[in-house]
């Protein structure tokens, strides 16, 4: 029996061979977009959960009221150790950022580098391929390098007991330890991990911390709140009197990538759960375009075959046999579709990885998840795709399909399916194009600020705090070279994460609030083209500028209540923390340096800590400037690397991820336009076939070919226009709330919908036009005849 199930479905394959090429292709694409959705969700929702205890681990930060973060304090760390019986370990992190090495005779930055306690190896899954993970960082002199580091710098892997210094640091290190390969999907990508320096308890501040954040494993899951209130307790009870002042949080570690405001990585990874629910429901959404179009191919096909059912039903087949005949050609449809789409999905996994930033695999034969997805994806959509062809065709009656009078009814299932294909298409259509547009509107518009031909890098300096007199050096001596404009020293394009106070008084009752500091060199505003839009700008020459006054943002002006900000008195932090009364000289306009939220409120401090400098060309000869601008460099600061970013790229790195959001968007707007134009090309290919007679008849009595084109196309230009009552509204909402996070945002124009909906129409003319005119110039003689 089943080899004659299998004879007549490949001898149905074979008879129709456009039909079996477009359904293997409409379902290869969608079952590859779904492919690449589910691995990619899979990432992002399973990021950092390889830890085999992450439901136990827990980070533990201190938030102070004036904005600032730090880890637990070390004493508090004690405490828990000894008074809290969830306790079974905990780790401190730090991460250091970047160091100098000498790499091919030249300086690097090597990214990645952190201190750690040495029960990191207890808390984490971590291990080591080369050395002992009970006391690799117990010695303070002691390091662990990944497998890259000692490949670059050693040649080989196995560089335990080797000697390790970079630049920046005072005495050789001893290796300890090389890791092994760390998942794709960790927020730590250690490059080295260093101990972190053992401290004394400061008598005068008992409270203060090593620099690292807590991350504590517990013997089962708690209530994060309640255990944040248990730390408090305990810390007062012992005598913390920062109480009032801050609070500590604590958060589980496997929600920190999705759920969590604060990265403290050295990449500073973060997810989007916005991100995540959009791609999922792209993704399933091409998967039913995909389904759809089987589903409404092989019941259009399916009147062709009507006699041959028939003819099967006098023999005495079942209804369950002739589904079972149906429900087999479609496991084959989608086993050939699962194989080409898994081939598909490997063709454009790296345009996935690239644009989403990540280092996606698959492995289709030692990946567990993507194996069984894969093995439960076939008899799945098998059911799915295959189950009303299967009813559809084995309910007919068998006398009225012998004698002919069964020709496929209004087809009303079919037309909802069809409509729903296009409204699904017509959302990704009109969301695209929204996208698209404001990602460029935000591309060419006015920042408040001239960012072309200004390049920023590290200040050099051969410790981590910022050296004044080797900034004036550094200054001088590039201002001098042909081709520079000027130097400055600002954070911009970025300013701090963390608010500092600023103290004012208004009818003699004091104010306070928390702005952000930018700390800058007193010519930064002029050289970067910042706009003044009250008072006036700092004085280069101007002691008292470069002491006693400051520059507001125009968002925080409201906020301070005077009618004219210019010439009033704040108190803000100084250097050394201690606030400082400062006079208002003039107010700039904030500039745009981000797509989302309200512009920040600023205050502009004339400061010697300068972390970064910025240099501006004249655009004469720029890659020569640079080549004499890194010559100088080199000279300063031969311990310090010129590495150096356009600050052009720097704002536009601000908005990567909307930009790649949209590009992806894209993509799978490309993919619902293939599927769904493959689709009305295959089922047009038998509704047509099923008019003929009237086709014959309409030229006979002298229609035109025109006229019957026009007729054909009428039904799917309704269809059409159905779904974009649907369509319309729905990606007007859908896209409101995507453009509600933008300050400054591009309108919903009609244009947009009406470009969708001609573009739509154009696909149907296409398609459906095509096989049209073709039935339309066929000789009405032949069509007749055959009946």
């Amino acid at each position: 029996m089943f080899k004659n199930y299998f004879s007549t479905t490949f001898r149905s394959l074979k008879k129709s061979p456009i039909f079996t090429a477009i359904n293997v292709l409409g379902l290869s694409v969608g079952i590859a977009a779904f492919i690449l959705v589910a691995v990619f969700v899979r990432d992002e929702v399973t990021y950092d959960r390889f830890h085999s205890e992450h439901d136990r681990i827990y980070r533990g930060m201190t938030f102070y009221k004036q904005g600032f973060v730090t880890g637990i304090p070390d004493k508090l760390i004690d405490l828990v150790k000894e008074a809290i019986p969830e306790y079974e370990s905990v780790v401190r992190i730090n991460f250091g950022g970047r160091s100098v090495m000498e790499y091919n005779g030249e300086k690097v930055f090597e990214e990645e580098f952190y201190r750690a306690d040495q029960s990191i190896f207890d808390v984490f899954d971590f291990s080591l391929k080369y050395g002992d993970e009970s006391n690799a960082l117990v010695a303070q002199n002691s390091v662990v390098l990944s497998t890259y580091m000692a490949n670059k710098y050693f040649g080989r892997e196995n560089v335990v007991g080797e000697s390790f210094q970079t630049l920046n640091s005072e005495k050789p290190m001893l290796v300890t330890g090389v890791l092994n390969e760390i998942p794709n999907n960790s927020r730590f990508q250690f490059n080295a991990i260093m101990p972190i320096e053992k401290k004394e308890l400061n008598e005068k501040r008992p409270w203060s911390d090593s620099g690292g954040l807590m991350y504590l494993l517990l013997k089962e899951p708690i209530d994060e709140e309640q255990f944040s209130a248990k730390l408090m307790d305990l810390a007062r009870e012992n005598g913390y009197g920062q109480s009032e002042n801050t609070e500590f949080t604590i958060e589980n570690f496997g929600d920190l990538y999705l759920n969590s405001d604060w990265s403290f990585t050295a990449s500073g990874v973060s997810g989007n759960k916005k991100f995540i629910v959009i791609f999922s429901i792209v993704g399933v959404a091409l998967l039913l375009l995909a389904c759809i179009n089987y589903v409404n191919s092989s019941t259009a096909k399916s009147l062709t075959r009507l006699k041959e059912v028939g003819v099967r039903k006098v023999v005495g087949a079942a209804p369950i046999q002739i589904r079972t005949q149906f429900y087999l050609e479609t496991a084959i449809f989608v086993t050939l579709a699962v194989v080409v789409g898994a081939g598909l999905a490997e063709y454009f996994l790296p345009t996935l990885n690239e644009l989403a930033g990540k280092k996606l695999n698959l492995d289709y034969f030692s990946d567990w998840f993507i194996l069984s997805f894969l093995i439960v994806l076939i008899p799945s959509l098998t059911l799915l795709s295959g189950f009303y062809p299967a009813l559809f065709i084995s309910r007919f009656k068998m006398l009225k399909v012998l004698k002919g009078e069964v020709i496929g009814g209004k087809g009303t299932f079919r037309k909802v399916l069809v409509v729903f294909q296009f409204v699904t298409t017509l959302v990704l259509l009109f969301g695209t194009q929204i996208i698209t547009k404001q990602i460029d509107f935000f591309m060419s518009a006015d920042i408040g600020m001239n960012p072309e031909g200004v390049i920023s890098a590290y200040t050099p300096r051969a410790s981590y705090l910022p050296d004044l007199k080797t900034y004036i050096r550094t200054k001088s001596t590039l201002e001098k070279i042909p081709g520079v404009e000027g130097v400055t020293s600002s954070p911009f394009p970025s300013v701090s994460s963390s608010a500092m106070p600023i103290e004012w008084k208004v009818e003699n009752e004091d104010q306070k609030q928390n702005v952000y500091y930018i700390r800058v060199d007193v010519n930064a505003l002029s050289l970067l083209g910042v706009e003044i839009t009250r008072g006036r700008d700092f004085n280069p020459e101007s002691l008292e500028d470069k002491n006693k006054s400051v520059i507001i943002s125009e968002s925080l002006v409201a906020d301070l209540g005077f009618e004219d900000p210019v010439g009033q008195m704040i108190r803000v932090k100084g250097d050394n923390y201690e606030l400082v009364p400062k006079t208002i000289i003039g107010v700039f306009k904030d500039p745009a340096f981000n797509l989302k939220g309200n512009p920040p409120k600023r205050v502009v401090v004339p400061s010697e800590a300068l972390f970064r400098i910025n240099i501006r060309m004249d655009g004469s000869n720029d890659p020569e400037t640079l080549v004499r601008i890194k010559e100088a460099w080199a000279e300063l600061e031969p311990n310090t690397p010129f590495q150096y970013s356009f600050m052009e790229d720097q704002i536009a790195a601000n908005y990567d991820k909307e930009r790649k959001f949209g590009k992806i968007i894209k993509y799978f707007s490309a993919m619902a336009i293939f599927i769904a134009a493959l689709g009305l090309f295959g089922l047009s290919i038998f509704t047509i076939a099923q008019k003929y007679k009237e086709i014959g008849i309409r030229k006979t009595l002298g229609a035109s070919v025109q006229g019957l084109v026009f007729k054909l196309l009428k039904g799917y230009t309704s269809l059409i226009l159905l779904a974009s009552l649907v369509a319309v509204p729905a990606a007007y909402f859908l896209m409101d709330i995507w453009l509600s996070d933008f300050v400054n945002r591009v309108n919903i124009g009609v244009f947009n919908f009406i470009l969708g909906i001609g573009f739509a129409l154009m696909i149907v003319s296409l398609t459906v036009g095509y096989q049209s005119i073709k039935a339309a110039l066929m000789n009405p003689v032949n069509i007749l005849r055959d009946e």
